[in-house]
């Protein structure tokens, strides 16, 4: 199983910061920032969201300006297999687009606007509507990409 972070971040808007990936595994679609953790070095969630972050963005944070606000496991998610993602929330807003990388585009979304957008269909199913509408700040999945449609388990809320 893979594990991976996922980072929610906002501009003063409440707009969401955005990636249109240039690379596989969802090279076109657009995403939030994040990654692959370091799992040869015992990299930590919170550690990666750090790395990941400094990486595709340019901004430097620490882990405490992070909060977990969810985990997701996919059951062979396309191109990928077996993944469990860390889900978190900068605590603070960021004022300006971070610069085009060989990551890929960045954007701010109105969360209005997600439905419009080309975002992976696990995200559009599942994923945003539990970051945007989770009460307590903190939320479990587990999606299963074996079955057609994909199905969703809320382990935790």
């Amino acid at each position: 199983m893979k594990l991976a972070t996922l980072l929610y971040v906002t501009n003063p808007k409440g707009e969401y910061l955005l990636m249109e990936r240039a690379k596989d595994p969802n090279k076109d679609l657009i995403s939030p920032p994040g990654g692959k953790l370091l799992t040869d070095r015992a990299e930590s969630p919170a550690e990666c969201a750090v790395r990941e972050f400094e990486e595709e963005c340019g901004i430097k944070t620490q882990t405490k300006d992070w909060e977990l606000i969810g985990t997701v496991t996919e059951n062979n998610y396309p191109n990928i297999g077996h993944i469990l993602i860390f889900l978190f929330k900068l605590k603070t807003p960021v004022n300006e687009l971070p610069l085009d990388s060989r990551e890929g585009r960045f954007v701010f979304v109105d969360p209005a606007d997600l439905d419009k957008m080309n975002i992976p269909e696990t995200d559009k199913l599942f994923i945003w509507k539990n970051v945007l509408y989770t009460e307590n700040g903190y939320f479990s999945l587990k999606i299963d990409c074996n079955t057609n449609p994909y199905t969703c388990t809320i382990e935790t809320t």
